[in-house]
């Protein structure tokens, strides 16, 4: 990796303050932590950090759906929020996403912190020079939205601001572009049968799911498909030997339908499947609150043979076996399908539209090598930077990037966010040097940019001047700071406090 530069960007008009917490409760909260608005050249971008430690019931849906208004009449409601229950999720996957296709969604793991970025950009008009930015929460246990609380999490001001200078890493090229686009169809056969009865149940659209997702990779002209994966799961109610036949048989049946649609090689399809999906089983269990909880678990986890955890259930706790068995069992026969693909390279010129259309299929580097034909600062600019590592969430260059990102629009607790995953090199140091800057820790920013001058960023060849004055009044200091920072030869920005 190498540097891919210095950029200088002044924008007119930001905010970001403190977000009030929207869910509490004695388990947990679901609050954004970090909440800004702000205007970048013709749009209105809208960035929100939000930080999940309360745990959800089996069948809870929360959604928060940002709006902006202003004082009179104007509205806008942006694409909304879900955190999810795993059942609900599942919920959401087979209906929800399909009608509001720019949801965001977050399938809640109970007992873990999470944390959610989202990022919207709207065409900037003239009343929102006096928007605010609120959340509207809708809690339910059923997937119908229910009450609705009304919270403010940020406002536009029009105020000058600074933005230090900072060092983008360029990424390093990807060899061989590997997608996967993945899902999940809830086939349903008669009893015992390992034949699909297309007309069955509600296999039309089951089947039609996966149809949908092959022939939206298939029909890319710049993509091949190189495997389509199928894992199929029985149910735990049965006999062992009875449902591994067919969880095998059913996993076969599908891809012999799938063969028959495609002229596939065979090879390209691989199939596996699990008797009996007593894993799903268990992570329905651990969403569920009930009395018998606790000694239900204990079978489920213990060692014993499947049809003896069957037995003591069915025959221990049989309202709770009658309740499962209408409701848990069938989620629990699916087939999950992985369609993996390999993707061109793409020429610049190329690489906008693909942005435009389908950003998955764009490298870390070809979005890189496209935010640098627009100008630093501007709303493309940043928006390319920021997709990249929603796209690439773990990949340590695209954290350092969008932090860099999030430093310039002073939006510390981002920034902080991103840091966490950026790679131990100079230019870490240096952005969390400017971040320690931009706190008011300036003693250990300046020893930052230090550190990163002498471990070998040459462009950091900076002077830095620090002047303090501590007044006493009544045993009260008052600090008074005016901080001076030149980085490289060339490039140098006042920074006053």
């Amino acid at each position: 990796m190498k540097t891919g530069g210095f950029f200088i960007i002044t924008i007119i008009l930001s905010l970001s303050i403190q977000a009030q917490t929207v869910v509490t409760k004695e388990t947990g909260t679901i609050r954004p932590t970090s909440s800004s608005l702000y205007k970048a050249g013709k749009e209105l971008v809208v960035s929100i950090s939000i930080d999940i430690t309360r745990d959800l019931s089996s069948n809870e849906s929360m959604v928060l759906v940002p709006i902006v208004c202003d004082t009179l009449e104007h509205r806008l409601k942006l694409p909304p929020i879900y955190i999810n229950s795993r059942k609900q999720h599942i919920v959401f996957l087979r209906e929800t996403s399909k009608k509001e296709k720019s949801a965001q969604a977050l399938q809640r793991k109970n007992g873990n912190k999470q944390t959610m970025h989202y990022l919207q950009s709207v065409p900037f008009e003239q009343w929102m020079n006096q928007a605010t930015l609120s959340l509207i929460e809708k809690s339910c246990g059923c997937g119908i939205p229910d009450a609705e609380d009304f919270i403010c999490i940020a406002r536009l001001h029009p105020r000058p601001t600074f933005v230090p200078q900072l060092a983008f890493l360029t990424p390093q090229v990807e060899t061989s572009k590997i997608r996967t686009e993945k899902g999940s169809a809830f086939i349903d056969f008669p009893v015992n049968v390992t034949a699909i009865h297309k007309e069955f149940s509600n296999n039309v659209i089951e089947l039609n799911k996966i149809i949908e997702t092959i022939n939206t990779v298939k029909n890319d002209s710049n993509v091949s498909i190189t495997r389509i994966s199928i894992h199929g799961y029985a149910s735990p109610d049965g006999p062992l030997q009875l449902n591994e036949r067919l969880a095998r048989e059913r996993t076969r049946t599908l891809k012999e339908y799938v063969s028959q649609l495609y002229p596939f090689d065979g090879k390209y399809i691989h199939t596996t499947y699990t008797p009996e999906d007593w894993e799903g089983f268990e992570a329905l269990l651990s969403d569920t609150t009930f009395q018998d909880k606790e000694a239900i678990m204990k079978i489920v986890t213990s060692n014993m043979h499947p049809d003896r955890k069957e037995e003591i259930i069915r025959m221990r706790f049989p309202a709770f076996y009658r309740f499962v068995l209408k409701h848990w069992f069938v989620i629990l026969r699916h087939s999950d399908y992985t369609v993996e693909y390999h993707v061109r390279p793409f020429t610049i010129e190329e690489s906008q539209k693909v942005f435009d259309t389908n950003p998955k299929n764009l490298s870390l580097e070809e979005m890189f090598r496209l935010a640098l034909t627009y100008t630093p600062g501007s709303a493309t600019y940043n928006k390319i930077f920021m997709t990249a590592v929603q796209l690439f969430p773990d990949n340590p260059t695209a954290n350092l990037n969008a932090a860099c990102i999030a430093l310039i629009q002073k939006d510390t607790k981002t920034a902080a966010v991103f840091l966490e995953k950026a790679p131990p090199l100079p230019e870490t140091t240096l952005a969390k040097g400017v971040l320690c800057f931009l706190q008011g820790n300036f003693k250990e920013a300046e020893a930052l940019f230090r550190q990163s001058k002498d471990a070998g960023l040459l462009q950091t060849d900076f002077r830095s001047k620090i002047i303090i004055q501590l007044n006493s009044k009544q045993n009260e200091k008052i600090h008074t700071t005016n901080v001076t920072v030149v980085y490289g030869s060339s490039h140098a920005v006042q920074l006053h406090q």
